[in-house]
């Protein structure tokens, strides 16, 4: 409430009735208008501007307002927030706004506001004004500001997850990695599981065993697991080939007495070191003289290549088919063969029965009687039909290799099919397999592959920090605190003494209220 005798400088305006008839009312003067919420009020800040502005600079021509965004409708693009906003009016539509407490530009805008108005009366030439409830060039910069600000505010907490996220994860591998020095693996491609074999004579002559196997479908999102500060460069064709089956991981152990770097031995046995040739192996059959690493790794193939191989794979699984049917066919004849004879030896055996009847019965043995012009006419027929449909059969070969020879010729290993599987960039390096080249790596890869085993060895912990809150209290309170902690033993994450008071700033003074006890009896001494 006013004070009595004091004259109030700003209208309320709280209602949409209200707002339209104070544009009304003040049609032929500049109307500053004064937009707030409802939870946080009008601008303190700049009253001494707005009395200026009234009583000093625009007088009877200006009329100072302030609305409440929450109840009037075309001003609700302002409801919810604790910015000011000043809106300059001129016969009902929107010239200019403001944003922010600033008294000074507040008062400048006023001045040129009024000045604009003079010109208009004297020229008669009208300034561009748009309705209330639309954005004006600068609301829409402010507004495309915000969001980019917003957007890199969230990329930098974002930045800050991540590197939150990666300091806890090394710092979770270097505890595992002083547990697990006998422990090692490697990982095969799926299309490389056959170089475990291969290499496996390779285990005994290093002095280390297979502890366990295990065959995993990775996922995009495992990659980046499997592969933890790895040297494999993670590109298109890699990751491909990682994920188009299910990887071979082998875990490998040391003796308990062996006190070699399992890391360094694993990686100079597979990329380092180049196999002997052996004496009673013939050359065609001696393996390359390249360490393993190179001898399984591969350059992916390009489009063309792979569309060819497809549309070979494509035609030799035709060529089985037809070789399947043919046999069948072969098959089905065969059987029908026979079963002629059978037939013609059970008739056979037939007229041999009858004829030892006629026999006995003192009748004729083989009575012949004459065939009829009608059945020998029938016999040539079926001669004729037999003799014309076997050059048909023989010919249909021909015509099969004719049309295999003709899809070959139009074949287009450059134009895409509906429905083909992914392709890779061809000419990218794709790894076989893969040993980890440094203690972390090792450990974040054991414990993701082979957690049971590693379990057993050391606690597994994940850098993924569960749902919590931070609680502060003063530091003479640190008793009471204690003793409430003591009740939710498995629910305190950490704890300790610090000095400030913005959390991410603080100094870190003592572990436990105990230890920060005996550092404040020393001072005081």
């Amino acid at each position: 409430m006013a004070r009595k005798g004091q004259v109030s400088i700003q209208d309320n305006v709280e209602t949409n009735e209200e707002f339209q008839d104070y544009l009304i009312e003040h049609m032929d003067q500049l109307i500053c208008m004064e937009v707030y919420s409802d939870f946080c009020g009008p601008c303190l800040a700049t009253n001494n501007a707005i009395r200026k502005g009234k009583l000093e600079i625009g007088q009877d021509r200006i009329a100072m307002g302030k609305a409440l965004a929450d109840k009037v409708d075309v001003l609700a693009r302002f409801r919810g927030k604790s910015e000011p906003v000043f809106l300059f009016i001129v016969k009902g539509k929107l010239t200019r706004a403001m944003f922010g407490a600033n008294g000074i530009e507040l008062c400048r805008i006023i001045e040129e506001e009024l000045a604009f108005m003079k010109k208009e009366l004297e020229t008669g030439i009208e300034r561009p004004k748009q309705p209330i409830e639309e954005l004006l060039p600068e609301e829409s910069e402010k507004i495309e500001m915000e969001l980019k600000q917003e957007e890199e505010a969230r990329q930098a907490r974002e930045r800050i997850r991540i590197l939150t996220l990666a300091a806890r994860k090394k710092r979770v591998a270097e505890r595992m990695a002083k547990n697990l020095t006998q422990l090692n693996f490697i990982l095969y491609w799926p299309h490389c599981h056959q170089a475990h074999v291969d290499l496996y004579e390779k285990w005994d002559l290093i002095n280390i065993q297979v502890g366990a196997k295990e065959t995993i479908q990775l996922t995009e999102a495992m990659v980046p697991e499997a592969l933890y500060m790895s040297d494999v460069e993670p590109n298109e064709a890699c990751v491909h080939a990682l994920l188009s089956g299910e990887v071979l991981v082998v875990l490998f152990k040391m003796f308990d007495t062996d006190t070699r770097n399992f890391v360094k031995l694993l990686r100079y046995t597979l990329y380092e070191e180049i196999p002997i040739p052996k004496e009673d192996v013939p050359p065609e059959k001696q393996v390359p003289l390249v360490p393993a690493y190179e001898r399984y790794a591969a350059v992916s193939k390009t489009v063309r290549e792979v569309r060819r191989e497809r549309y070979e794979a494509k035609l030799e699984k035709l060529r089985l088919e037809k070789e399947e049917q043919e046999r069948l066919a072969a098959e089905q004849a065969r059987l029908a063969r026979e079963a002629e004879e059978e037939r013609l030896y059970q008739e056979k055996k037939r007229k041999e029965e009858e004829r030892m009847a006629r026999i006995q019965a003192g009748l004729p043995a083989e009575p012949e009687p004459e065939a009829s012009e009608e059945e020998v006419e029938g016999e040539g027929v079926r001669e004729e039909i037999g003799e014309e449909e076997a050059p048909e059969v023989v010919e249909e070969e021909p015509e099969d290799q004719e049309k295999v020879v003709e899809e070959e010729e139009v074949f287009h290993s450059d134009v895409s099919v509906e429905g083909e599987d992914y392709i890779p960039p061809g000419g990218l390096f794709v790894p076989g397999l893969y040993a980890p080249p440094n203690e972390l790596a090792k450990a974040n890869g054991l414990a993701f592959f082979f957690p049971k085993v590693v379990q057993q060895i050391t606690t597994l912990e994940t850098e993924h920090l569960p749902p919590h809150v931070l609680v502060m209290f003063s530091v003479d309170k640190r008793h009471e605190v204690r003793d409430a902690m003591k009740q939710f033993p498995g629910e305190i994450i950490q704890a300790g003494i610090f000095m400030g008071e913005d959390p991410y700033a603080m100094e870190h003074v003592a572990f436990t209220i105990k230890q920060y006890d005996q550092m404040t009896r020393l001072r005081k001494q």
